[in-house]
């Protein structure tokens, strides 16, 4: 019996080797090229412009970390990128993989504890039962669909709320075995305490994670069983009874929240109705995935596509019912999957009716249904034949994540990927034409610079269809024109934005004050960039245009100032080194001027080699100071 125990330790210990080598080797060839996809959409939003993310005291504060709204465990780990490498995309892609392959890896374990559980009564092939938990591993992790949450950077938030909820799921399972066998001891009251405050760094990470004590209870109902095999009926009832009742409260008391109050409850749940098949058939085939599915909430409220998908969930709640004693795998998979979509495609309004990371911790459910429903339904004669059509399955996906991977690499392939899949996305062409404005800058002459700045431009104009984008397609079309030297087309497009978003008034002023500059008006142009200086001081290309004119105008230190602290809010400006190094020269501090100008010379600038020459022969000119 010991020897037997001692083989069953070794056998798992190599099982759990193996995999977690399997996994970490599929993860890192599959995502290989992701490393150096850029920054996109909210990235910059929750990132590169987030005061709390390049404030290492805002976690300091424990008041900060209450704050579920803010995900305050995934911005601290942004704030460690951030402090580690800045805007270096490499190591904001490598914690998402290192996090994914995690994820994939307590997938596993979860999985196979569960199967493990399984008594012959469900008349699945036990001899299936770790080739089927490295296979639903490997679905997670290599599925194409995951491509949204592990290569969209910000996205982060979905991969740590689906760690903490699957492994809070697996240690809650492993402490009610411990309890159910030797009591409440030091290891059951342990792992039921890590649990829970798993979860909760789950709801810290991203508040879709809330469902986590549902996931608790569904589990007890489908797995864990007394030593006679009886269910915990009073653990299911009382903990069913608590959580409804508990979401009953905040329902009638109004405490549910709203991301955005553009539709209501019941339309919003009415939308999600109706994408629930394109979730479905994008799991089955995943060949026309998008950034942007750009759905809008219209009438009929219950339409066919509507009815389609209460259809499909009622058949799918009626199937994992009528499972419950067959299969309980395929069942529970059901209920985990729809539970854990529940947040996000339920009655919570949130500004996007679909995205494809809301499937990343459902997917968890999709591959308990496959795999239950190969232990049950595909004979063990056929086994090398289903490893096979298994290993060409995950092949296939495995290609075409690392396909998609390759769609994320700059904006300008994302967001032409998403037009090119629905020209009729207003977004679509704002963000295509946003990243085709900042791929411009890069052109190699002049009139291939106006060609793609044009291009932009009918492409905002095209985007001004629909409200949603309105004013963010008059501001960057403004800029587009202000980049092109049209200064009147830019202000007319300013003014509407102006009026409708008032805060934005600085950008007229500073491109009032471009114009003027460009004529020569020096003093207009000053007195312009004064006023959008008043009206906001962080604005990067405002300071480096009031130091310009300071410079003009013979202001030399002012001019210094303005850059330095332009420099400070866009370090990679390392022209301006040249500009600070000429302002010092002007000063007569030509040390501090050979400082700059070396500085720029280091960062890759093209500077004078005979300005330096002079620069230093005026400083062995000058008088040894003693002190």
């Amino acid at each position: 019996m010991k020897k037997k125990t001692k083989e069953q330790k070794a056998h798992k210990s190599k099982l759990v080797l193996i995999s977690g080598i399997i996994l970490l080797v599929a993860g890192f060839i599959v995502y290989s090229n992701s490393f150096d996809c850029s920054f996109h959409w909210d990235d910059r939003i929750a990132i590169l412009s987030n005061d709390k993310v390049h404030d290492p005291g805002f976690f300091a504060d424990p008041g900060n970390w209450m704050k579920v709204n803010l995900r305050p465990f995934s911005l601290f780990t942004f704030a460690m990128n951030w402090s580690a490498g800045g805007k270096n995309v490499f190591g904001y892609h490598l914690v998402n993989l290192i996090l994914h392959i995690l994820t994939a890896f307590i997938v596993f374990s979860l999985a196979r504890l569960t199967i493990g559980l399984l008594s012959g009564d469900d008349r699945l092939d036990q001899r299936l039962k770790d080739g089927s938990a490295v296979f639903i591993a490997l679905l997670f992790l290599l599925h194409p669909l995951q491509t949204m949450a592990v290569t969209y950077i910000v996205q982060r938030m979905t991969i740590l709320a689906a760690l903490f909820y699957v492994l809070a799921v697996y240690l809650y399972a492993r402490g009610r075995l411990a309890y159910l066998g030797k009591g409440l001891n030091k290891r059951s009251a342990a792992l039921l305490i890590l649990a829970f405050l798993s979860g909760i760094l789950g709801i810290l990470s991203k508040q879709n994670a809330v469902t986590f004590p549902a996931a608790f209870i569904l589990y007890e109902l489908f797995f864990i069983r007394k030593p006679d095999g009886s269910m915990c009926r009073k653990y299911v009832i009382s903990g069913a009874t608590v959580l409804i009742l508990g979401f009953l409260l905040v329902l009638f008391a109004g405490w549910l929240p709203m991301e955005t109050t553009n539709f209501t409850r019941f339309e919003y749940l009415s939308a999600q109705f109706g994408v629930f098949h394109k979730y479905i058939l994008l799991i089955l085939f995943p060949l026309s995935q998008n950034a942007d599915y750009f759905i809008i909430i219209e009438p009929p409220l219950i339409g066919f596509v509507q009815l389609i998908g209460i259809v499909l969930i009622l058949g799918f709640i009626g199937l994992g019912a009528c499972l419950f004693k067959r299969n309980k795998l395929v069942s529970f998979g059901i209920f985990w999957f729809l539970l854990s979509m529940s947040v996000e495609s339920g009655i919570i309004p949130i500004r996007d009716v679909m995205m494809e990371h809301r499937m990343y911790l459902p997917l968890f459910g999709a591959g308990l249904i496959t795999a239950g429903l190969i232990m049950r339904y595909i004979p063990y004669r056929s086994i090398m034949s289903m490893y096979v059509g298994g290993a060409i399955i995950l092949i296939v996906l495995a290609f075409t994540t690392y396909s998609r991977n390759e769609t994320w690499k700059t904006d300008l392939s994302l967001w032409q990927d998403t037009y090119d899949k629905n020209p009729d996305n207003p977004r679509a062409m704002n963000n295509l034409g946003m990243a085709i404005k900042e791929n411009a800058k890069a052109a190699p002459n002049i009139r291939q610079r106006e060609i793609e700045l044009n291009e932009a431009i009918n492409l905002f104009t095209e985007s001004m269809k629909l409200d949603t984008i309105y004013i963010q397609a008059f501001i960057y079309r403004g800029l587009a024109y202000f980049e092109l030297g049209k200064y009147d087309r830019a202000l007319k497009d300013i003014e509407v934005v102006v009026d409708k978003k008032p805060e934005e008034e600085f950008l007229y002023h500073y491109i009032e004050g471009v114009a003027f500059a460009k004529q020569g008006l020096i003093k207009e142009a000053s007195n312009s960039f004064d006023v959008a200086y008043r009206l906001n001081d962080h604005f990067s290309p405002l300071l480096t245009w009031i130091g310009l004119v300071s410079a003009e105008m013979e202001q030399h230190q002012k001019a210094i100032d303005n850059f330095q602290a332009s420099l400070k809010l866009d370090h990679e400006q390392t022209i301006l080194y040249i500009n600070i190094s000429q302002m010092y020269s002007y000063l007569g501090d030509y040390r501090a001027a050979l400082d700059w100008i070396k500085k720029a010379q280091a960062a890759g600038e093209q500077v004078d080699h005979a300005y330096i020459q002079r620069l230093e022969e005026l400083i062995s000119k000058q008088p040894i100071q003693i002190r």
